[in-house]
Order: C-alpha cells, then structure tokens, then sequence
C-alpha cells in the first residue's frame, strides 16, 4: 500500500509525511489528482535534494533483478505505470527527520518499487 494511504497512522505516530518529487513544478497538481495525496508537496527537479540525502540514481537502480520481480507483481495487482514527469532513474527514499534537524532514520530505495512502509518507519522511530 502506499505510504500516503496510512497517513493517519502516521500521524498518530507523531511523524508528518512531506513528500518531495523531481517533476517540473507543473506537474504537482497531476500527481495530487493521480495518487489523492493532499499532504505538503514539494519539487526538486535541481535532485540536489536526492544528492543530499545521498539517495540512488541510474541506469543500474533500475536495471535489476528486484526491479524485475517487482514490477510484475505490481503488474499482477493492477498497478500500470503512468508518463514518467521527472527523473527515470531517479531513486527514492525516506528521512525521518526530528527536532532540530536531526534524522533519525533513512531509507534509501534500492530500484522501483523498494519502498519503506508506514510499519517500518514507525518501528524506526519507536512507535508500535
């Protein structure tokens, strides 16, 4: 399930979900109506953000073996992949950043569809 479906979970865990794309800035409102995520939204299609987070990029995130095995089984549950609107290549993952700028946990998407959930963030934090 994607993360911004367990968004109240999230909450009552304390944490906020701020989701950061690569797409150019005209493609924001797409991907709220896309995906129904209504939570704060930013672009970077500079990937400085990315670079800083020391997040993966490239032909061999995508190009993989995982990649493969994941993309059929979204494939299987119905999930078709719409008009790339940024980097391809580009990996995700996920910061959780407290008080002070401190992250104290990060997660780094080896290839499409290596994805944290919301149970594992939460346990990362201390949650339940």
């Amino acid at each position: 399930m994607q993360l911004h479906h367990q968004m109240e979970r999230l909450r009552a865990a304390g944490l906020t979900l701020n989701v950061i794309g690569n797409g150019a800035p005209m493609f924001i409102e797409g991907f709220r109506d896309t995906t129904g995520y209504d939570g704060p939204l930013y672009t970077d299609p500079s990937l400085a953000v990315y670079r800083a987070a020391e997040l993966r990029s490239g032909l061999r995130t995508v190009l993989t073996p995982g990649t493969l095995i994941r993309t059929v089984g979204a494939l299987r549950r119905g999930f078709r992949q719409g008009r790339t609107q940024g980097s391809a290549l580009q990996q995700g993952g996920v910061l959780v950043i407290g008080r002070g700028g401190l992250v104290l946990w990060h997660q780094i998407s080896s290839g499409p569809g290596d994805n944290a959930t919301a149970a594992e963030i939460i346990a990362a934090v201390g949650g339940s």
